[in-house]
């Protein structure tokens, strides 16, 4: 059987198949057009009757059938034909009986080679996007991990800095802010639980003095003595020892009455008078005030309790130094 003879009804298939798609785009443009129209035209409510509700939609769908009948035409059912023109071409084309003869135009051949170049450089675009996005991910990856050692880092030294906001620099113990919050702390703990709260204020006699006769240099490491050695005697974890600036400290003893907490800071002062000093010259002596709160002696506030123990170490100093003195 020839070429042309199978060409031939694959020609009537097409035309058939056009031809039927042209008649169901014909009968179902205008009835879904209607259906629309007549939806929307009754939904406004524009006419007064029936009948010129009618006429005005049959217009409508009709103009409007008209103009999307056409515009399918140009858009789809000339290329669908031109297609299927071009494919019955290339169908009724004689098969070629020898490798030569299935070489192809120079038109077509031109036009596969621009087909194939196309989809290689699409390929190489793909690929290099393709690495691009890879190196990007990488960085984001490598960005992300320094922000989380970043974060790390200032976390810690967020951290670093809040210690050493209530740290006495000097002295390395805490300073006066550590020292308010621990005694608004313990007062509150005192007060809830009825139990008992001693509170001194130490101050270095004649401190001033012994910087003028040794210098700030012995006068500092003096300091940093005394804050070791109320280390070393109030180590519970209970117990708060500060630097409130100068030479004046502070213990806070939670669990002390007035008769234990005396007998430690006799003891502390009988140790400080025997303390070495740094250049081995001199001596140090302490003035004590403490005041204790209790059950049986409360205190209206914690700032009452240290203006009580103030007051009794004003009253030490002036007794002529180097002794404790009980508030009232």
């Amino acid at each position: 059987m020839s070429t042309d003879s199978l060409a031939e009804p694959l020609n009537h298939v097409s035309t058939r198949r056009l031809g039927s798609l042209r008649l169901r785009l014909t009968l179902a443009v205008p009835l879904l057009t209607a259906a629309i129209v007549a939806v929307f035209e009754w939904s406004l409510g524009n006419y007064e009757s029936p009948a010129e509700g009618l006429a005005r939609t049959a217009w409508l769908v009709l103009l409007l059938s008209a103009a999307q009948l056409i515009l399918i035409e140009a858009l789809l059912l000339r290329p669908l034909r031109r297609l299927a023109a071009g494919c019955e071409a290339m169908e009724s084309a004689p098969v070629p009986l020898t490798p030569e003869a299935a070489v192809p135009t120079p038109g077509l051949a031109a036009e596969l080679d621009r087909i194939g170049h196309a989809m290689l450089r699409a390929r190489g675009s793909l690929w290099q996007q393709d690495q691009a996005a890879r190196e990007l991910r990488r960085e984001l990856a490598q960005q992300r991990h320094l922000l989380q050692e970043a974060h790390s880092a200032l976390e810690a030294n967020q951290r670093e800095l809040a210690s050493l906001a209530r740290i006495d620099a000097l002295t390395g113990i805490a300073n006066q802010r550590a020292f308010d919050e621990a005694l608004r702390r313990e007062f509150k703990r005192a007060q809830r639980l009825r139990g008992l709260l001693a509170l001194a204020v130490l101050d270095l006699d004649q401190f001033k003095q012994f910087n003028l006769t040794h210098g700030t240099a012995v006068g500092d490491m003096a300091l940093q003595r005394v804050a070791s050695l109320l280390n070393e005697r109030f180590k519970r974890d209970t117990d708060v020892v500060a630097r409130l600036g100068g030479e004046e400290f502070v213990a806070l003893l939670p669990g002390f009455g007035m008769a234990e907490a005396q007998g430690v800071l006799e003891s502390l002062r009988d140790e400080l008078r025997a303390l070495r000093l740094p250049d081995g010259q001199g001596s140090l002596t302490l003035s004590v005030g403490l005041a204790a709160a209790s059950p049986a002696h409360p205190y209206l506030s914690a700032q009452a309790l240290l203006q009580a123990a103030d007051e009794a170490l004003y009253i030490a100093k002036h007794a002529g130094r180097d002794r404790l003195s009980l508030a009232a």
